[in-house]
């Protein structure tokens, strides 16, 4: 252990090359620099989710073998969203001794139920397994999965869009992931409005992932706000999660100005749990921070899911000044200063 202090080092000196994954608020490729800053605790994680990094680390080693290998980890954050090392040092000892300097061992039962059953090592869920094989064989390169082909097929042909269940996330996955192809993106824009609930939510769920261009974005954002004038909650989330990472702010901010305008964020915890998961890059200002909050307090949630929902938003960097200062904006509600009093009193 004494040549390796991060998970970095390691997969170097080790003679693997590696990329990394945020599983977290969506599925996105983060920089080594990111990551190496952040394994030194020299940077906070910039997409904390539930005070913790929710990462994929994908290696390889061409000399050793064409296999690709990923952990999926799930790092604890200290309150300033450092890495908290001590998890972390546990789980590379792990990998050493199970694995050997070179990685070349094959670790004996006991070495691998340790690793499998490691308490930083999470499962994703089948939408974010999905987007993110679409994306590893985005970056290295590889052919789209079998799947591709007649998820394709089944929005381009109306004729088959009631069998649904015969469709799975990763086809739908591998063609949101090629949404700048002309071909896919007019099969994704044509398909939108006429797909039946289940794969348009299927599908929003793998665009929320991509930076989607104006042509999506455009029939999303015309989703959306139908959704809201028909009262269409499970719409409406999924449409809000497909538009939050659209290119350019633009539509983000109109997608978020139609939640906020809606009567659904009145009695609906789910719109400001997804301002909270998705659109955390537009809470920057007191102003939106304090929008946001007030949003919440109109819910009268129980204080453990106000407590729970600043903890997230304040947890991340280029949100925490903001939401931070918005406690103490003179023109809050009074029955957003009885939350933020509860708060402060633990």
């Amino acid at each position: 252990m004494d040549q390796f202090n991060t998970l970095s080092e390691f997969l170097l000196q080790a003679g693997t090359q590696y990329r990394v994954f945020d599983m977290g608020r969506r599925v996105q490729k983060i920089s080594t620099d990111l990551f190496s800053d952040f394994e030194h605790a020299v940077a906070p994680y910039p997409y904390p989710l539930q005070q913790h990094a929710w990462l994929a680390v994908l290696f390889w080693n061409k000399q050793q073998s064409q296999e690709h290998y990923v952990w999926f980890l799930k790092l604890p954050l200290d309150e300033r969203g450092l890495l908290e090392q001590a998890s972390r040092n546990q789980f590379l000892e792990l990998v050493v001794n199970a694995l050997g300097k070179s990685m070349n061992k094959e670790p004996d039962q006991e070495q691998q139920s340790a690793l499998d059953h490691n308490p930083i090592i999470f499962k994703p869920s089948e939408q974010k397994l999905a987007a993110f094989t679409s994306q590893v064989r985005q970056v290295m390169k590889l052919a789209p999965s079998s799947y591709m082909t007649p998820a394709l097929d089944y929005l381009n042909t109306p004729e088959q869009h009631s069998q649904w269940q015969e469709i799975g996330y990763q086809g739908l996955a591998d063609i949101a992931s090629k949404a700048d192809d002309p071909l896919f993106n007019q099969a994704i824009v044509n398909a939108l409005p006429v797909l039946p609930s289940q794969t348009f939510c299927a599908l929003c769920c793998s665009l929320e992932n991509i930076a989607i261009d104006t042509a999506i974005a455009d029939v999303l954002l015309n989703q959306l706000k139908q959704a809201i004038n028909e009262s269409d909650l499970n719409h409406v989330i999924h449409a809000a999660r497909a538009l939050s990472h659209a290119k350019g702010p633009g539509f983000q901010q109109q997608a978020l100005d139609a939640l906020y305008s809606s009567e659904l964020i009145k009695t609906e915890r789910d719109i400001v749990v997804i301002i909270a998961g998705r659109y955390w890059q537009l809470i920057t200002t007191e102003d939106s921070a304090l929008l946001f909050l007030e949003a919440v307090a109109t819910l009268n949630v129980e204080q453990d899911i106000f407590n729970q929902l600043f903890s997230d938003v304040v947890g991340i960097p280029t949100s925490r000044t903001a939401m931070l200062s918005a406690l103490r904006n003179p023109q809050r509600s009074e029955k957003l200063a009885h939350y933020i009093a509860k708060l402060i009193s633990g």
